[in-house]
């Protein structure tokens, strides 16, 4: 048995309106393949755009560890992001708002 990785049940509840909004009419497999996908790519438009926020000393911290995930640990991402970024929130929305623009225009 895997672990599935937790969701953040508003972001799943955004691409679900998403997909009502743009109209598809899943079966339930292909439903979850869909929100998956979306996902997916979510969170990795928000890492992108949390990396390009950072302060150029704390983004090159970042980019040292990314080459050598030996040094990967919690305590030093925290320190990265933790104070790093400014408004989390409004990267959240900003990304949320592209997210949607993309997954509705690509109909």
């Amino acid at each position: 048995m895997t672990m599935e990785k937790p969701r953040n049940p508003v972001i799943v509840d955004f691409c679900e309106a998403l997909m009502r909004k743009k109209g598809l009419e899943l079966t339930d497999d292909k439903k979850e393949a869909e929100l998956d996908r979306m996902y997916i790519l979510y969170e990795s438009m928000l890492g992108r755009r949390m990396v390009e926020t950072l302060p150029e000393e704390k983004k090159a911290k970042y980019l040292e560890i990314l080459r050598d995930l030996g040094q990967l640990d919690l305590k030093k991402i925290e320190e990265i992001f933790g104070d790093g970024i400014s408004d989390p929130a409004v990267i959240m929305k900003e990304t949320l708002e592209e997210f949607s623009d993309i997954y509705l225009e690509n109909r």
